[in-house]
């Protein structure tokens, strides 16, 4: 069937319309200026504006929402010509907490005369939006004093703890006693409004009546001057127990049609000598009749919503045409299901040396366990004679370990620390055809993989994938697209790709079983990664005594963690793991976390937060050859990462006589054995410390974990797995030789 000339050129368009809007979304999210700490830098701004002078004013502001309409184009302007010292947003000032919102935000916020400070609210913790509000204003609670007031601004998220925040707040309050003036200020209000409106407003308050009744009294007997909430798209002011409160959640999105107190304002306060004045600064709506005013104000909060998606609404039909003239092109293609004879055919004896391409999507000098596992398996098969060739990312350094036999495949882009190789370049495939493959092992489902598995389609030649990675714990790593990969497309994508290779190698049962699943019916062969021995044999003793007089002091337990710094490890439950031991046992120890990648400086924030530096040292290194001086030294090694669908770093871990505390995972369910070589547990924080408890106040039990853990790992040298690996490529082999022959 022929397809009409007017197809591809479609095709094409489309094609062409979503590379250039995902590039245009990659520029924003790579190259565009960032901002952090906006919340500090304004109250610096408003203390050293505000030096001179007895009074002070200040606008508050709720429920902004991105709004062009509203807030950019009139409310903005109003505020300006009044130039108070700051204004004040009670929180949901964007539409969602998605990265593209936070930055439409800060331009309306740059357009402001006067310092901006936030308040976290609902809207900015969603999509995930917790971590960009903490990096891009600051912390969720805080406080800060001007003149002769106190500011203190709360979380009624959910994402502070509210124990916590109770007993901070009232330190904050009694502070503030010698202050003439307090102001608290909070996005969901501490008390319900009785309203016959259809919008439902209960569910915008704080939803806890014991908490809303601590604040209330507490409020009253430390003599609040004045507290201020939004979330609701009213304004309401009330007297409760001698404390005024104020709603107003007019900033901007949409209105309520049937309640007389819903219209677009803000409140402009002045704090002199004599007292506090509280002005309703009202927008009129354009529309006469509430009905009318509703309908605008629905155009209104569209108009925003379209401004500042219109990438994601262009996008969207624009992937959907994509998709329909794919499976339209799918559905016509002309297909022969008889066998090519015009393959030539090779004989397979076991002895027979085999060239190897292996393709992946990250290796050396990016340091991971995919690059770690590839190298040592590379190198052990080129000890048994075969020749291994390495298709790879190019990236900005160079690894003085490459050879000819490793390919670097030029790059399109870089994403945060990872090289995105270029898959469409003619190299490779000239490069493939020279090296007369005889087997192909892919080590990702898509884009090298992908590469690699058609250049072996194309020369009918056997592939291998080795299942390496939980694909939907690393969603979030997928600029744009990631929530599209966190349920069910990876395992999708993963089925479908396995389905088209000869046969896939699972580091465990549980990565087996995860396969069988999803519908792969392919051969499936359980081979972990190996383990090379020999440093650790190489380890001068020089070395560990300089660990040792580094961290172990006063017979110090030395707890140890490594991995990439990424959000997939669980990093955060290591360190709450920590801290419950500290709180918890008195016995001294150091835990430390090697690693690189992104997430370092939150970690580093987090351990100040927290009062862990005494305990914690964070070491960026991820050379190997230090790694393993820290397994040798170590006396547990902890692991919380629930991503790995094998326990290589594990592994590592025991071969340097260290037993292993983990969450139970699939990565981690067939590595530890339970009292033997260590525990798995429950994600559950304080069950797991507890073990760890428990190992460092029996020294003796340790010490016999510590052998077990050597005796498992020695299963997994790294020869022995390259043996099974080539065992696998002979019965691939063997196999679609011997259906040759029967189709003959």
């Amino acid at each position: 069937m022929k397809r009409p000339g007017w197809l591809k050129i479609v095709l094409y368009i489309d094609i062409f319309i979503i590379l250039s809007l995902l590039g245009y979304k990659t520029y924003l999210s790579l190259f565009e200026t960032g901002f952090h700490s906006a919340n500090l830098k304004s109250i610096e701004s408003v203390k050293k504006a505000a030096k001179g002078g007895k009074g002070l004013s200040f606008v508050v502001i709720g429920n902004i929402k991105n709004s062009i309409a509203v807030f950019d184009k009139k409310l903005v302007p109003v505020i300006n010509h009044e130039v108070p010292d700051m204004v004040i947003s009670l929180g949901n000032a964007v539409l969602d907490g998605a990265e593209d919102k936070y930055r439409i935000l800060y331009k309306s916020l740059k357009k402001l005369k006067s310092p901006a400070i936030l308040c976290i609210g609902d809207n900015e913790i969603t999509d995930k939006g917790a971590l960009r509000f903490y990096d891009h204003f600051g912390p969720f609670y805080f406080s800060f004093k001007l003149k002769n007031s106190y500011f203190i601004f709360l979380d009624t998220t959910g994402e502070t703890s509210e124990a916590w925040q109770r007993n901070w707040l009232i330190k904050e309050l009694e502070a503030s006693q010698q202050y003439k003036y307090r102001f608290v200020f909070m996005n969901r209000p501490p008390y319900q409004i009785e309203s016959a409106s259809i919008m439902h407003f209960n569910p915008k308050f704080i939803k806890s009546a014991l908490y809303r009744r601590f604040l209330i009294q507490t409020f009253s007997k430390l003599h609040v001057s004045a507290v201020f909430s939004s979330n609701v798209e009213i304004f309401d002011k009330r007297n409760i127990e001698g404390v005024p409160y104020y709603i107003t959640g007019g900033g901007g999105g949409m209105l309520s049609i049937d309640d007389d107190r819903s219209f677009y304002h803000y409140l402009k306060i002045y704090v002199n000598p004599d007292g506090i004045n509280v002005q309703l600064i009202k927008q009129d709506n354009i529309s006469g009749s509430r009905f009318a005013a509703f309908i605008e104000s629905l155009w209104v909060y569209i108009h925003s919503l379209f401004y500042v998606s219109i990438i994601n609404f262009i996008l969207a039909p624009a992937l959907l045409g994509l998709i329909g003239v794919l499976i339209y092109i799918k559905a016509t293609k002309e297909v022969d299901y008889y066998r090519d004879f015009s393959a030539k055919n090779k004989k397979i004896h076991d002895d027979v040396r085999l060239s190897i391409a292996m393709f992946t999507n990250t290796y050396y000098p990016f340091v991971g366990g995919v690059s770690v596992s590839i190298k040592r398996l590379a190198d052990s098969l080129r000890q048994l004679g075969h020749k291994v060739y390495i298709f790879a990312p190019q990236y900005r350094e160079e690894f003085p370990e490459d050879d000819q036999c490793t390919i670097r495949c030029r790059s399109l882009a870089y994403y945060k620390n990872f090289s995105i190789a270029n898959i469409f370049s003619h190299a490779i495939g000239r490069h493939f055809k020279s090296f007369h493959i005889d087997i192909v092992h892919v080590h990702h489902p898509f884009w090298m993989g992908a590469r690699g598995l058609k250049l072996a389609r194309k020369h009918h030649i056997p592939v291998i994938l080795t299942y390496h990675t939980r694909l939907e714990k690393y969603a979030h790593n997928i600029p744009l697209v990631g929530g599209l990969f966190e349920n069910a497309a990876p395992h999708y994508l993963i089925r479908r790709f396995a389905l088209k290779c000869d046969a896939i190698v699972a580091p465990t049962f549980t990565a087996k079983e995860y396969l069988r699943n999803i519908g792969v019916g392919k051969t499936i062969a359980i081979i972990p990664s190996g383990i090379e021995f020999q440093p650790y044999k190489d380890v001068a003793s020089d070395d560990l005594n300089a660990l040792s007089q580094k961290y172990k002091s006063n017979d110090q337990i030395v707890l140890l963690s490594a991995s990439r710094l990424t959000k997939e490890k669980n990093l955060y439950f290591l360190l709450e793991g920590i801290k419950y031991i500290k709180e918890h046992s008195d016995i001294p120890f150091r835990f430390i976390l090697a690693g690189d990648g992104p997430e370092k400086s939150n970690l580093l924030r987090f351990i100040e937060n927290n009062a862990l530096a005494q305990h914690v040292t964070l070491d960026f290194s991820l050379n190997q050859d230090k790694l393993i001086q820290y397994y040798l030294f170590a006396d547990i090694f902890l692991f919380a990462s629930q991503s790995e669908t094998q326990g290589m770093v594990l592994l590592e871990a025991m071969a340097g006589h260290c037993p292993v505390i983990a969450v139970r995972s699939g990565g981690t369910e067939d590595v530890i054995h339970n009292g033997y070589n260590g525990f798995k547990t429950e994600p559950d924080i304080a069950v797991w410390a507890e073990k760890i408890i428990t190992l460092m106040k029996n020294p003796d039990v340790l010490h016999e974990m510590s052998e077990n853990a050597f005796s498992f790992s020695l299963k997994f040298s790294e020869e022995s797995i390259a043996v099974k690996v080539a065992k696998l490529y002979m019965k691939v082999l063997k196999r679609l030789k011997h259906n040759d022959r029967q189709k003959d």
